[in-house]
């Protein structure tokens, strides 16, 4: 029986009720046991690796880099778009409509993250269980549709639960997709991959700003609706046509995708089981916590994405230091536009490099030791009371350490390759706390007030860039010494569901 390669409209339940046979076969072929009622059993994993036939390999990652690649991009943008209109939204006129002074916008701001910080876990685990490319769109549809309903709220106390019920939304997506990516991408691949998903961050904060320009110069007052409600009715229709389009492109796992051709899927199997991947889910149980949290990876990274998250703080806060050395603010955004495109692109190079290389730990390492010499230049020069040309120049440089974020997360893949599950509540536990850790402390370490000097931020961001860097040369000595590995969970039977 041949797969048409384009039928994504069909869906996953026909198709293994009408595929059985063939995704059996091809299990098999790629040494795994599976008995008459789909349960699979421990694979045997060859001493040599399997054939790949390069034409079918390369027809394969063409694909999945257009499908899958391609709209977890789009989705990120539409992600991060629609997480941070809130500056935009109160700058259009949102504050005077719905009477918001500074501290409801604040926690407007923060209880998203409330609700961020929910889901990631149990989103890996939903995903491990069911079909990414029905679980990872609903989402984005969700998230978009929540964004589309804010213009009808009355008051700024009705805004805060569509603000938590966004973060919810939005929770499991990153996580989530990142278990995707390491899935089907090999050790070599997967840098750059993750690279470019999450450059469409970056890109999302360069766009950002010039939609809410162009909504407020041509739409304010269209309809008798104000610019800002523009805004959330236009990036919310642009995230639900990502969503739905994700439907259609995204994929499940190697053994269940149902737009694969018989020799891609053989292929894609292999892949995976060359490199010793596991991505069929077993059962989840204590085991399983502990294969995380007793180790000491996950805790470390944790660390290390602490310190990575923090040193990105003065690229966060370059608006207002600008603003604050008298520049117009309409300047000042302005010039967030290259900044963030410069990230993206230096983002996208050092995980082409780290893949070229084989290297995560020099990547990370060297990375942060470059931003931690920036902000000692920052701290030292007029005892941090920098002119706004080092200023601006110090920011493109540290921008560059958001790329360390999705090298962090490839690194990750690789300790937990021997285990689906595992691996899949690793992302979401590191992920969790590795984004509220950072984002409490920073409300201590960059302090509007201290605007433009930051000299407490400029110290703190010259400190982790070493604690990370050390954090991450240990990892790198962890792992060659082969210390508390993660491991494989045995279990008699393994189910494709």
């Amino acid at each position: 029986m041949k797969i048409n390669p384009d039928s994504s409209s069909s869906s996953d339940s026909s198709y293994m009720n009408n595929n059985q046979n063939v995704s059996s076969e091809l299990l098999c072929k790629s040494g795994t046991k599976i008995d008459t009622y789909g349960a699979i059993q421990e694979p045997e994993y060859h001493t040599t690796e399997q054939y790949i036939d390069p034409i079918i390999e390369e027809q394969l990652l063409r694909k999945l880099d257009l499908r899958m690649t391609a709209w977890g991009f789009f989705a990120s943008f539409s992600n991060y778009l629609n997480r941070n209109n809130m500056q935009n939204a109160f700058t259009m006129g949102m504050d005077k409509d719905l009477n918001i002074d500074s501290a409801a916008y604040n926690l407007s701001v923060s209880i998203f993250f409330i609700g961020y910080t929910m889901l990631q876990i149990p989103g890996n685990i939903l995903i491990t269980k069911t079909l990414p490319r029905l679980v990872l769109p609903s989402f984005a549809v969700i998230w978009s549709s929540v964004v589309c309903f804010m213009p009808l709220v009355k008051s700024h106390t009705a805004l805060w639960p569509l603000r938590f019920i966004l973060g919810l939304a939005e929770s499991p997506y990153y996580p989530g997709m990142m278990l995707l990516l390491g899935s089907w991408y090999k050790k070599e691949e997967l840098g750059k991959r993750n690279m470019l998903i999450a450059s469409g961050i970056p890109v999302a904060g360069a766009i950002g700003g010039l939609i809410a320009s162009g909504i407020a110069k041509t739409m304010d007052g269209a309809g008798g609706l104000p610019g800002w409600k523009w805004l959330f009715i236009t990036e919310g229709i642009i995230g639900i046509l990502v969503g739905v389009s994700g439907y259609f492109l995204l994929p499940n796992f190697p053994h269940n995708t149902p737009w694969l051709t018989v020799e891609e899927r053989r292929v894609a199997i292999a892949r995976m089981q060359n490199q010793g991947i596991h991505v069929i889910s077993n059962s989840y149980s204590w085991k399983t916590i502990t294969n995380v949290l007793m180790r000491p990876y996950p805790w470390l990274l944790i660390i290390l994405w602490t310190c990575i998250i923090i040193a990105l703080g003065l690229c966060d806060n370059i608006a207002i230091i600008l603003r604050d050395l008298d520049f117009p603010v309409a300047v000042a955004n302005l010039m967030l536009t290259p900044l963030y495109i410069f990230g993206a692109v230096a983002s996208i190079l050092i995980g082409w490099s780290s893949d070229r290389t084989g290297d995560r730990a020099f990547h990370i390492a060297g990375t942060l030791l470059w931003v931690s010499i920036w902000y000692f230049i920052l701290v030292v020069v007029n005892h941090g009371d920098n002119p706004a040309t080092l200023v601006l120049v110090a920011a493109y440089a540290v921008n560059g350490n958001a790329s360390t974020v999705s090298l962090c997360l490839a690194w990750l893949n690789e300790f937990f390759k021997t285990d689906h599950n595992s691996r899949a509540i690793a992302i979401g536990f590191i992920n969790t706390l590795g984004m509220v850790i950072p984002n409490i402390l920073n409300v201590k370490l960059w302090v509007v007030t201290d605007a433009p000097t930051f000299r407490v931020g400029k110290l703190a961001g010259m400190s982790v860039g070493i604690i990370g860097m050390t954090v991450t040369i240990l990892i790198w000595f962890l792992i060659r010494i082969d210390f508390m590995v993660p491991k494989p969970i045995n279990e008699q039977r393994r189910r494709i569901y």
